[in-house]
């Protein structure tokens, strides 16, 4: 595996307002004449951007391009960094309510839930994550219909919110070991988003994300109408290569009209 494989110049320019730092991965043997579909790799809490830069060759070597993201808040632990998320909006629901639930009344927890998501921070946010997709679109030949969002633990989260907020921008979701982000109303564009095609892939030993969790969650959203394809693996919170083979097969199938699932 070779880096100049693995990365390609990030060319962002400092002018910007906000960016995120980057990294891509290029399949190997790029043909700049076929237009690749795009995974924008969305990073698990405490960890990344290259993260799933390291997972793409379990996915495949040569059907796609990767652009990967780092989340923009550190996370430091003994006073150590140790890696970076996306924000309290994204945090894991029963994480982010532990701490806080017992103490608040109801209507408080609304209150927050409907005032306290500093919208033009998250504008800037969203900014950034498009900004980058063009970015990359400049430079690689990725094909325009098939932009996917792949997101992992607190990824999967943020890729949920950004398909379901924006989903005439997006060909699909792929979640891996995530959760459905809470207070952000992501179902308010359920008739746009009806027939969104996801894929939801899980380790049954997950105890950071029970399995049932992510059954409830796929409920949620083939209740709303999506097209969502479910399947469980004998792993925990780890990537798995059978998990990682499986996003290919599904990638594809969509891209061809082809599912497997």
């Amino acid at each position: 595996m070779t880096l100049d494989r693995l990365h390609a110049p990030s060319e962002t320019p400092a002018s910007k307002r906000r960016s995120l730092v980057e990294a891509r991965f290029i399949p190997r043997q790029y043909e700049p004449n076929y237009a690749y579909p795009l995974l924008v790799l969305l990073h698990g809490r405490g960890s990344d951007e290259e993260q799933l830069v390291r997972a793409m060759p379990a996915v495949s070597w040569r059907n796609y391009v990767g652009l990967a993201l780092r989340g923009p808040e550190p996370v430091v632990k003994r006073d150590r960094l140790v890696g970076f998320g996306w924000g309290r909006q994204f945090a894991q629901p029963n994480r982010d309510r532990s701490r806080t639930a017992s103490s608040l009344s109801e209507a408080e927890v609304v209150r927050r839930a409907l005032f306290d998501a500093e919208p033009e921070s998250f504008e800037d946010f969203e900014e950034a994550v498009f900004s980058a997709i063009l970015q990359t679109r400049q430079i690689l030949h990725v094909h325009s219909e098939r932009i996917y969002l792949m997101g992992c633990g607190e990824g999967a989260a943020v890729a949920y919110w950004l398909a379901l907020t924006y989903p005439e921008r997006f060909a699909g979701v792929v979640a891996i070991n995530g959760w459905l982000p809470v207070g952000l109303r992501p179902l308010g564009r359920l008739k746009a988003c009806r027939d969104f095609p996801v894929l939801v892939v899980h380790g049954a030993w997950n105890h950071r994300t029970p399995l049932h969790d992510a059954r409830r969650h796929v409920a949620t959203l083939r209740a709303g109408g999506l097209r969502v394809a479910f399947q469980s693996y004998p792993c925990s919170h780890r990537l798995a290569t059978p998990m990682l083979a499986d996003v290919d097969t599904w990638l594809m199938g969509h891209c061809t009209g082809q599912s497997a699932f």
